[in-house]
C-alpha cells in the first residue's frame, strides 16, 4: 500500500470516528432535550431555587351568632437579603433599631451571614411602611397574617393561642388547628451556586400574597353570656379573694355550652410567659370531690330505683357513726329530725344522704351515677379532659357512706354540669356541645356536631319529683342566696373540703359550689358556680349561690325569659297545703 493510500484510509477513519462522534452528541442532545426535558428542568429549578413556607390566614372563630372571638389580621414581617447589602450591617441595624424597637446588637447579630432570614416576625402594618421608606438595600417586607383575639380575655382558656409560624398551642385553636389553619403557602427565592439567596427585596412576587383559606369554626358559645359569667366570676372572687373560680352554663334541652368562665384567666393575645397553671383549662382537666351537690344523684337514683319515695321519712340524728368514722351534720339540732328526702335536701343533711344510700346497693347506686357520666368522658372533644374517678366495686365499708354526700369520688366541674342536664330535661341527659359546625370561607358547611341522642337516665316523673325539691333549697333551705326575684329557682349547695396533696386527710380549704336550674318549672338553663379556696366566706350559700344568682339573673334577661306568673290555682294549692 503507498502511502497516499495509507493517508486516505487513516483520514477515512478519523472522518468516521468524528462522524460518530457527532452522532452520538445529536442523539445525546435529542434524547436529553426531549425525552429528559422535564426532568432536567425540574432538576434545575431545585438546584436554583430555595422554597420557604408561609402560613396562609388561618379561619376565624365565632360564636354562636357569628360574633369573632378569634380573627387574622395582616401584618408585616422584615426579612434580610444579607448578598443585596449596599451598607455594612451595622449601620443597617442602627438604621433599623428605632423602627423595630430592637437593640442595636440583637440587630447585628441577625445581620450576619448570607442566607436569608427573618428579622421580625407579625409586625404592626404602620412598622412595615416605616421600614419600606428607609429603603435599605436587602431589607424587605413581606405580608403574613397575625392572630387577634379583639376580646382579650374573653374565652380565652377556652380558645387558646397560636404560635408565630401559624401553629395552634392550646384549646380550640389547637384542636381544631388543622381546618383553621388551611394550606401553608409556598414562597420561592433564586439561590447562586454556593447556595445563597439571591431574592431581590424589590423583587414583587406575586408569591407573596396569601390566600385565606383557613376554616370557620362556630360554638355554641355566646359571647355576650361568656362576658356575663366571667364579669361576675371576677367580682366574686375579689370579694371571697379566691385562688380560682368557674361559671358554666348549658342549655339542658340540647347540651349547648352557652358559657365557660374559668378563672383567673390570661390574654392570648400576649401569652408569652404566662403560667400553664392560668392557659390549662382546669373545669375538665382537674377534678374535685363535690361535696353535698353531689345529694341531687343521690336521691335521684334512689327514687329511680324506687328505693324511696318523695313521703320516705328518714329519723336523722345530728351525727350517726359508719365504719369506724362519726358523719355529722353542719348546725344541725340535738335530738332526732324526722326527714324526707326534699328535707334532707334542704337542710343538706349528710347523715340522710347515707340512710338514703344505705336502701341501694353498691351495685346499683355505681351503676347510676354511671349513667349520670361519672367515672367517663363527657364527649365535649375538649382536649386533655379528665375521666375523674368512680371507685370500681367492690366499695370498703363506709365508702358507700361517703360517696352520697360527695367524698370518696372525684369530679371535674363539666361533669356534674352535664349530670345536672338530666335533672332539668326530663331525665335524658345530652352530651355538652362546644361546636356547633366548620364551615369554609365561601360559606359551605364543611362538618356538623349535630346535637347526639340523648340518654334516658331517670324516668320524667322522677326528673321533675327532684326539680321541686330543689326549689324548696333555694325557698328555704341552704341555697335562699340563691334566689331571683320573679323567677321559680331550683338548686343545691356544696361545700367540700379539699384533700391533701399528699391524697391523705383534708385541709381547711374548701371548695364551694351552687348547682342551679331556671325556671325551676321548666329549665332553660343549668348554672354551676364554683369558688376555689375562698378567704373571705366559707359556705355556698355566702360565696357560689349569690355568683349563680347575679349571672342567672343577668343572662335570663338577656335571653327575654318572661318572668313567672302564677297560676291562680297555683295559689290556691299553695295555700291549701300550708
Amino acid at each position: 500500500m503507498s502511502r497516499a493510500q495509507v493517508v486516505r484510509a487513516r483520514s477515512r477513519w478519523v472522518y468516521g470516528g468524528l462522524a460518530f462522534f457527532a452522532l452520538f452528541l445529536v442523539g445525546r442532545m435529542l434524547f436529553l432535550q426531549v425525552f429528559q426535558a422535564s426532568y432536567l428542568t425540574d432538576l434545575a429549578r431545585k438546584q436554583r431555587t430555595r422554597e420557604i413556607s408561609l402560613a396562609s390566614v388561618r379561619g376565624e372563630i365565632v360564636d354562636r351568632n357569628n360574633r369573632e372571638l378569634a380573627v387574622s389580621v395582616e401584618a408585616s414581617s422584615i426579612y434580610a437579603q444579607p448578598v443585596d447589602f449596599e451598607d455594612p450591617p451595622e449601620r443597617i441595624a442602627a438604621r433599623l433599631a428605632p423602627v423595630l424597637k430592637m437593640s442595636e446588637t440583637d440587630l447585628r447579630a441577625s445581620l450576619k451571614g448570607t442566607h436569608w432570614r427573618w428579622i421580625a416576625r407579625q409586625q404592626d402594618q404602620a412598622t412595615g411602611k416605616a421600614v419600606k421608606a428607609l429603603k435599605i438595600s436587602g431589607v424587605g417586607v413581606i405580608r403574613e397574617s397575625k392572630r387577634l383575639y379583639p376580646k382579650d380575655t374573653l374565652a380565652a382558656t377556652l380558645l387558646g393561642f397560636v404560635g408565630i409560624d401559624n401553629q395552634g398551642l392550646a384549646g380550640i385553636e389547637h384542636g381544631f388547628d388543622k381546618v383553621l389553619r388551611g394550606s401553608d403557602q409556598k414562597l420561592h427565592v433564586q439561590v447562586d451556586a454556593r447556595g445563597r439567596e439571591i431574592l431581590r427585596a424589590n423583587a414583587g412576587s406575586p408569591l407573596l400574597t396569601l390566600q385565606a383559606d383557613g376554616a370557620r369554626v362556630v360554638l355554641t358559645i355566646d359571647e355576650t353570656i361568656q362576658h356575663i359569667a366571667q364579669r361576675e366570676l371576677s367580682k366574686s372572687m375579689e370579694k371571697h379573694q379566691a385562688k380560682r373560680g368557674a361559671v358554666l352554663i348549658m342549655d339542658p334541652s340540647t347540651g349547648n355550652l352557652l358559657a365557660f368562665a374559668v378563672m383567673p384567666t390570661y390574654n392570648p393575645n400576649h401569652y408569652k410567659g404566662t403560667k400553664w397553671e392560668l392557659i390549662k383549662n382546669w373545669a375538665v382537666n382537674d377534678v374535685y370531690e363535690p361535696g353535698s351537690t353531689i345529694k341531687i344523684f343521690t336521691v335521684a337514683s334512689a327514687l329511680e330505683g324506687g328505693r324511696i319515695t318523695p313521703e320516705t321519712v328518714f329519723p336523722c340524728g345530728p351525727n350517726i357513726k359508719v365504719a369506724g368514722h362519726t358523719i355529722s351534720d353542719h348546725d344541725a339540732p340535738p335530738g332526732i329530725r324526722q326527714l324526707t328526702p326534699e328535707g334532707i335536701l334542704e337542710v343538706s343533711s349528710n347523715v340522710g344522704s347515707l340512710l338514703i344510700a344505705q336502701r341501694m346497693s353498691g351495685e346499683f347506686h355505681r351503676d347510676m351515677l354511671e349513667k349520670f357520666g361519672f367515672g367517663a368522658n363527657t364527649g365535649s372533644g375538649i382536649k386533655g379532659e379528665s375521666k375523674g374517678l368512680l371507685p370500681k366495686l367492690p366499695w370498703p365499708v363506709g365508702r358507700q357512706s361517703s360517696i352520697s354526700y360527695g367524698y370518696g369520688l372525684s369530679v371535674t366541674p363539666l361533669q356534674i354540669l352535664t349530670a345536672a342536664g338530666a335533672i332539668a330535661n326530663e331525665g335524658r341527659l345530652h352530651q355538652p356541645r362546644l361546636i356547633d359546625k366548620v364551615v369554609s370561607p365561601d360559606g359551605s358547611l364543611i362538618e356538623a356536631f349535630p346535637v347526639a341522642s340523648p340518654s334516658q337516665v331517670i324516668s320524667p316523673k322522677v326528673a321533675k319529683e327532684v326539680l321541686t325539691m330543689l326549689h324548696t333549697v333555694v325557698e328555704s333551705g341552704t341555697g335562699k342566696s340563691a334566689r331571683i326575684p320573679g323567677y321559680n329557682v331550683a338548686g343545691k349547695t356544696g361545700t367540700a373540703n379539699k384533700s391533701r396533696e399528699s391524697g391523705i386527710g383534708y385541709t381547711n380549704d374548701v371548695i364551694s359550689s351552687f348547682l342551679g336550674f331556671v325556671p325551676a318549672e321548666k329549665p332553660q338553663l343549668v348554672v354551676l358556680a364554683l369558688i376555689d379556696s375562698p378567704q373571705k366566706g366559707h359556705y355556698a350559700a355566702q360565696t357560689a349561690a349569690p355568683l349563680f344568682q347575679a349571672v342567672s339573673s343577668e343572662t335570663l334577661r338577656y335571653l327575654g325569659v318572661q318572668p313567672y306568673v302564677p297560676n291562680p290555682s297555683d295559689s290556691e294549692k299553695s295555700h291549701a297545703a300550708r
